[in-house]
């Protein structure tokens, strides 16, 4: 096997589409579950301060949400809206899947084409590009606020690096909302996903949950190394 069929899977019959398919919708399904378990939890943390009259929430709480959220959230953002020629992405089965259409490639074919739908994937396409990097636009803005009065110039020797003990009620909030909004748009192009594989397989599809009282041991991390190993990257980080 060649250098090329080891780092990209061929999108290029149709069970190889369903192959691909059902991989994005099993990986989105649990990372779904994980971040609407999440959002009860956040929910629960403003209930419970609003009862309290309290007007902000310690830091550490909202730190410890921001990380569990960004982290599922992201790598919904990376196997839905993903471009990149080498990662497995819904954006990318909808573009291959349309050449395959226009090639009249039997049995393959996309159920949703709206413009709705379209521009939903797209977003997912552009916020991945955004957060997965830390963009030179944020520093940018920052500056812009510095010189409005809006945020503290900080001294150029001794440097000070800020960590807060508080944020606002409305600053956690927000944090909530963005996500329960972010679930939902995730749900609709997973859904859309589901109808795809429907056709594909010619037949209704129904989805059970099923919970293994087998333990994940370091053989499923045998892919991962072997991926890895392809992608050039020799052991860990920083290992000597």
């Amino acid at each position: 096997m060649g250098k090329k069929e080891q780092k990209q899977f061929q999108l290029d019959n149709k069970e190889n589409c369903c192959i691909y398919l059902l991989r994005i919708i099993t990986t989105t399904e649990k990372c779904l579950t994980r971040l609407k378990k999440y959002n009860i939890q956040t929910k629960e943390v403003l209930d419970e301060y609003k009862k309290k009259n309290a007007n902000t929430i310690p830091y550490e709480t909202y730190s410890e949400f921001m990380d569990k959220t960004s982290n599922v959230s992201s790598y919904l953002l990376n196997i839905i809206g993903d471009a990149q020629g080498t990662s497995i992405s819904y954006f990318k089965y909808r573009k291959q899947a349309k050449r395959l259409m226009d090639r009249q490639v039997e049995g393959i074919g996309i159920i949703d084409f709206t413009d709705e739908l379209n521009e939903l994937i797209k977003d997912f396409n552009i916020i991945r590009n955004w957060q997965n990097h830390v963009p030179e636009s944020l520093l940018v803005s920052e500056e812009a606020l510095i010189e409005r009065g809006k945020a503290y110039k900080q001294p150029r020797n001794p440097i000070e690096i800020y960590f807060y003990n508080k944020v606002t009620y409305e600053y956690f909030k927000d944090l909530h909302d963005c996500n329960v909004s972010f679930y939902k748009a995730a749900r609709k192009l997973v859904q859309a996903a589901k109808r795809d594989y429907r056709y594909l397989i010619g037949e209704s599809i129904t989805v059970q949950r099923k919970y293994l009282d087998t333990p994940v041991s370091t053989a499923w991390s045998e892919a991962a190394k072997m991926s890895a190993k392809v992608q050039g990257i020799k052991g860990s980080v920083g290992e000597k």
